[in-house]
């Protein structure tokens, strides 16, 4: 089911997280399929309807710092590329004893970001807790970038229309120790980074 994209529909999706179900919504890049990512059972959900690896980790939505830091700790980097990035996804060590769900996790890590989507954003602040991000297809199939394609394959998941043009790239994810690492270039290439951190005096190798 498609739902116009409206405050009275934002208002209905959000709690359907808060009820622990799933939505389908707009990204800064596709559209996600998302629920609470503190609970378990909705996240098994999820790789169930997807077909996925439960040992592929699923990314997390935040809708500023402040939030993230109640589960992960950030540095001072991670926290400039957050706020100036939102597609890009960064893997930051999580704090002990969090509420997030196991499937999250891996290796003392998760993935985060802050999107810039003002749709998210909105169900974001309404939620008041991470939400899942994973792209909406089926395991290893390209990912929907309109709400029809998404009705297609997941028609039991209400979905919500987006008022913006999606472009279908994924986000560049990195992972900061003593250099920055990128595991997947998509949105962001090294060179914008590159040129980002001259132009604020981050001197850090990107590799």
């Amino acid at each position: 089911m498609i739902l116009e994209n409206n405050k009275k529909n934002i208002e209905l999706l959000s709690n359907e997280i808060i009820n622990k179900k799933l939505i389908i919504f707009p990204t800064d890049t596709v559209f996600g399929i998302g629920c609470d990512a503190t609970n378990t059972t909705a996240i098994k959900q999820i790789y169930k309807l997807k077909e996925r690896n439960e040992t592929k980790t699923l990314l997390l939505n935040f809708p500023n710092i402040k939030s993230i830091e109640k589960f992960a700790k950030l540095t001072k980097v991670e926290k400039f590329l957050l706020k100036n990035f939102g597609t890009l996804t960064l893997i930051v060590k999580v704090k002990k004893d969090t509420p997030l769900s196991p499937l999250t996790i891996q290796n003392n890590e998760i993935g985060v970001r802050i999107p810039n989507n003002k749709t998210l954003q909105t169900i974001l602040k309404k939620v008041k807790t991470p939400l899942i991000s994973t792209s909406c297809n089926k395991s290893g199939n390209p990912p929907c970038i309109t709400a029809d394609d998404a009705e297609k394959i997941f028609p039991q998941i209400p979905i919500l229309q987006t008022n913006e043009t999606l472009s279908g790239t994924p986000s560049t994810i990195l992972r900061i120790k003593d250099k920055i690492e990128i595991l997947r270039e998509g949105s962001i290439s090294k060179e914008t980074l590159q040129q980002i951190l001259k132009q604020n005096k981050i001197d850090m190798e990107i590799i």
